[in-house]
């Protein structure tokens, strides 16, 4: 027995409750099962528990051992005092309340189906597999992948926002600026993503508003990520160095203390070349995000987002040694990049924040992205899985990495579909 199949029997009910009883024999009706919590605390708010007769409105924690809760240290938490029913698997040892009174407890053991059981103790059993379900996965209907890859897409949503936050309170809700911390953890990719936000982050905006030529940019954020602290003997590097000790002095900066990844990237995604793009965006658009708001088509945004890097960075990918000649204009394929993984996002968490129904408008313009294509992507294809577009590529890597990875098919629709538990 794992502890989510428990969580699911009582969220469903789907065990026999005609003749329920609590572990030292009093008539037990569940009258409402209540609310799941996915946070701190009880399992469940707010049930609805009769017991002899009584009704009890509280909160119920599952285990699958009773013991847990000592184990748990829910004697000690006043978060637990409200809890009217223990639902365990296994009764190992009586629990008691706040007040030294036995726990109410019902040993579901007793009344699930057999049957179910074991159906999903088979399941679990194929986990040499690249997905629990793979061999099946083709089996699902369309209609129910279509609806879940929205709801997927938006909790990936959630999660990549969950930054803007916390960034909106630093800055007393100034977008411009948490803009340009998103942007540049966008250009930082997974590499290089936190490491380019923090160093937004070291920098106060109306400093990077009051520069008037790049290259003091480019100082800030080579500076702050201590990309200028080493050896080299370019006219620029001098250049630059000595423009960020100025402005270090002047803003009181402190430069970060994680430090960038060359290791492993092609040199189009060197930190240099990325951030050289970044200060060249930024000098151009200063307020971006104004006008990323009023544009509305995907080619409107890829002109928004046409970059190259300052003249130095045409012949080098580092401050030391010289490399043929190139102009790094941002690709259409890195553009896409940063709108599915930076603007969109923050278009979502803009629109939510200011009540605007344009936020479901945001997923038709993801869905208007071609899909990306990677060894996830692949594989579903591979298992009948007709990946469309980038909000499905994107669904598809939350289903992988937060469903199948974590065995929660009790929580996706896909598992329910085909357990038909």
């Amino acid at each position: 027995m794992r502890e989510e199949l428990l969580a699911y029997l009582w969220k469903t009910q789907k065990f026999s409750r005609s003749s329920l009883k609590t572990s030292d024999g009093k008539k037990l009706v569940v009258v409402k099962s209540g609310q799941e919590n996915s946070g701190a605390g009880p399992d469940f708010f707010h049930a609805h528990i009769q017991i002899d007769g009584t009704l009890w409105v509280g909160n119920v924690e599952l285990y699958l051992r009773a013991s847990d809760w000592f184990a748990h240290k829910h004697e000690q938490d006043t978060n637990y005092d409200n809890v009217i029913l223990h639902v365990v698997w296994e009764d190992d040892m009586p629990v008691y309340d706040a007040g030294q009174q036995p726990m109410p407890t019902l040993r579901l053991s007793d009344y699930a189906p057999k049957n179910l059981i074991d159906k999903y103790t088979r399941w679990l059993a194929q986990k040499q597999q690249w997905i629990l379900c793979e061999d099946e996965f083709h089996k699902v209907p369309e209609i129910v992948l279509h609806q879940f890859w929205e709801r997927l897409y938006t909790e990936r949503l959630m999660e990549k926002t969950a930054l803007y936050k916390s960034w909106l309170a630093a800055s007393h809700n100034n977008w411009e600026a948490v803009f340009f911390i998103a942007l540049a953890k966008g250009f930082g990719l997974k590499q290089n993503g936190m490491a380019f936000a923090q160093m937004a982050l070291s920098i106060p905006w109306k400093s990077v508003l009051q520069c008037s030529r790049v290259s003091e940019i480019e100082a800030l954020f080579f500076g702050q990520t201590n990309i200028l602290c080493q050896e080299a003997t370019a006219a620029y590097f001098k250049e630059l160095c000595n423009t960020y000790s100025y402005m270090k002095h002047k803003y009181k900066l402190k430069s970060i203390e994680e430090r960038v990844q060359f290791f492993r990237l092609r040199p189009p995604n060197f930190p240099t070349i990325r951030l050289a793009q970044l200060s060249w965006l930024i000098h151009q658009q200063p307020r971006l995000f104004t006008k990323i708001l009023a544009a509305a088509t995907l080619d409107q945004w890829y002109a928004l987002l046409d970059a190259k890097t300052s003249p130095f960075w045409e012949t080098h990918y580092n401050f030391n040694t010289p490399s043929k000649r190139r102009v790094h204009q941002l690709t259409t394929s890195f553009k896409q990049l940063l709108l599915l993984n930076t603007i969109f996002p923050f278009l979502f968490h803009y629109y939510a924040y200011i009540g605007s129904n344009k936020k479901e408008q945001v997923l038709d313009w993801v869905r208007q992205l071609s899909p990306e294509k990677n060894s996830v992507t692949t594989k579903f294809s591979k298992l009948g899985c007709a990946i469309s577009d980038a909000l499905e590529s994107q669904a598809a890597l939350q289903l992988k990495t937060t469903y199948c990875a974590a065995f929660r098919c009790l929580n996706c629709a896909v598992g329910h579909q085909l357990l038909n538990l």
